[in-house]
């Protein structure tokens, strides 16, 4: 009963951790997005995922900029700085591992030592991909829009990576 009840929990909880938004705020500067504001017109906008598709999480960094630029009453944003860290070494995978030792046995009689060989195989049951992290520096503006490579509208961006990822709303 006990294997039973243990299993149904670990179902909920894999469900649960399924179920959480992809693009959502960062708690304990963990999966999500989060910003710096660097000064009145200046903002350095993170996001971090979890993933093996490195364009989702600058496609979400570009989102989160540009709901920024609009919150703070601005038309545009130029990305001053970017940078995309990919560190795939802090997920664990799935190990296979054998052994050679010995096995204490007691019974009535006392007790003995018997050579014993094992196999143990693990699974990470989290998330599979890379911890992806994507770094933008912006700076806010209004108006007539720069005619710069880096400079973009920031309505725009919201309807175009709302539709592509089918986000509802705006995200707080």
């Amino acid at each position: 009963m006990k294997k039973i009840i243990m299993l149904v929990g670990m179902i909920g909880l894999l469900a649960a951790c399924a179920s959480s938004p992809e693009y959502r705020a960062a708690k304990n500067n963990g999966v999500g997005y989060q910003e710096s504001i660097l000064n009145q017109d200046k903002i350095r906008v993170h996001f971090k995922t979890r993933t093996d598709n490195k364009l989702k999480a600058i496609d979400y960094t570009f989102l989160r900029a540009a709901e920024l630029t609009v919150q703070q009453g601005y038309d545009w944003f130029v990305v001053t700085s970017r940078d995309v860290i990919i560190d795939g070494q802090n997920q664990p995978r799935s190990t296979i591992h054998t052994g050679i030792g010995t096995r204490r046995d007691c019974g009535i009689y006392g007790c003995s030592n018997k050579p014993s060989t094992h196999l143990g195989i693990g699974f990470n049951l989290g998330d599979q991909g890379q911890e992806i992290e994507s770094i933008l520096d912006i700076k806010l503006g209004k108006g007539v829009r720069p005619e710069q490579q880096e400079s973009y509208e920031a309505r725009e961006i919201i309807t175009n990576m709302r539709a592509k990822y089918e986000l509802k709303g705006e995200q707080k």
